[in-house]
């Protein structure tokens, strides 16, 4: 038998690059997949199978990565924490008007947990958690301190100007600012049943928005 006339294709080296795995996007992908396991199912109940599977990578690179389930959680979480606070140092408050910069803080703040309910889910399911594993990320703490030095700033600077009363304490009015940016979302569905009104509707969250808006504009310069 003679040799066949049709000569092997040449190897592509370009098609052997995109064959080999970009390590950041790869890492990235398995990261966005684990936080939609462990928001829906909880650490407990989150699977590394799961989330091999559909990141379309393997438990060997998830062990590469991350170490175990529980780095991998901890790189979730640290995660959704710097996606808050990343986004909260782009209000720049020192470079507005006190007033102004309250209202961009609140406004960001509900608009976040609205637009980000992973991120919401994911922080509810540490605290249901005590924070065991939140103490073991110091990062967290660090990056949240310019944020209050921040906000702590802001309030002096209203205060000098007689646009805040005096004495409001950063924290508190964070926290409170938080928590009503949060709590129509975590029990959105009973207090619809209970109102007999869709709590995630656009109107009604348009409502909450100013309502909320005013309740904290109300208290920082009565």
């Amino acid at each position: 038998m003679g040799r066949s006339s049709v000569e092997p294709k040449p190897s592509n080296p370009a098609t052997k690059r995109k064959q080999v795995r970009d390590p950041i996007k790869t890492r990235q992908k398995i990261l966005k997949t684990a936080t939609r396991e462990f928001q829906q199912h909880g650490f407990s109940g989150a699977r590394v199978e799961r989330i091999a599977t559909k990141s379309k990578s393997n438990m060997r690179m998830i062990y590469h990565y991350f170490g175990d389930k529980e780095g991998l959680y901890l790189a979730v979480l640290e995660a959704a924490y710097l996606r808050i606070r990343e986004q909260e140092r782009s209000l720049d408050l020192s470079d507005i008007a006190p007033d102004d910069g309250m209202r961009a803080l609140i406004r960001f703040t509900f608009d976040f947990f609205a637009e980000n309910q992973d991120v919401l889910a994911l922080i509810n399911g540490e605290n249901m958690l005590r924070a065991r594993y939140l103490r073991k990320l110091p990062n967290v703490r660090a990056m949240t301190v310019p944020l209050i030095d921040s906000i702590s700033n802001m309030l002096d600077r209203g205060e000098r100007r007689r646009i805040f009363r005096s004495n409001i304490d950063p924290v508190q009015i964070y926290v409170s600012i938080v928590a009503l940016s949060q709590l129509h979302i975590l029990n959105r569905h009973t207090l619809s049943v209970i109102f007999d009104a869709d709590l995630s509707s656009e109107e009604w969250l348009g409502d909450r928005r100013e309502h909320v808006e005013y309740l904290i504009m109300s208290y920082v310069t009565s």
